[in-house]
């Protein structure tokens, strides 16, 4: 599947995979996963994306600031890793025209998943 979801860390962290070819159609598709999973949430969910097998965003990828993660009040922050810097300037664009100011890029997963466990960490005790 060139896009795919998995919630992880007790329902904390959605871990969003792109592979590939991957389209519009199929990242619109998760989006109504995404969406049911932010519903059912009593703690903000955290976005883990993984861009590590993509190499251009395919036509329409602007229609990402649709994303439910972006506007749900249940959305936490977003940590995005192994994007190119074309993925990266795409991203941020669309951050941009969403208004969405809580993502990060990291150089790796392991840097991600850490800045996430550290929020949820800081949640917990909070």
């Amino acid at each position: 599947m060139p896009v795919t979801q998995v919630l992880e860390a007790d329902g904390r962290i959605l871990r969003l995979t792109l592979a590939d070819p991957w389209s519009v159609e199929e990242m619109i598709a998760a989006f109504k996963e995404s969406e049911r999973y932010l519903n059912a949430a009593t703690k903000p969910i955290h976005l883990l994306a993984d861009l590590t097998r993509t190499a251009r965003p395919p036509q329409g990828v602007m229609r990402a600031r649709e994303a439910p993660n972006l506007r749900h009040p249940m959305g936490g922050e977003i940590a995005i890793f192994g994007v190119n810097l074309t993925g990266r300037i795409m991203a941020e664009t669309v951050l941009r025209l969403a208004r969405f100011k809580r993502a990060h890029f990291f150089e790796s997963e392991a840097e991600a998943l850490a800045y996430l466990n550290n929020l949820i960490a800081q949640e917990t005790t909070a």
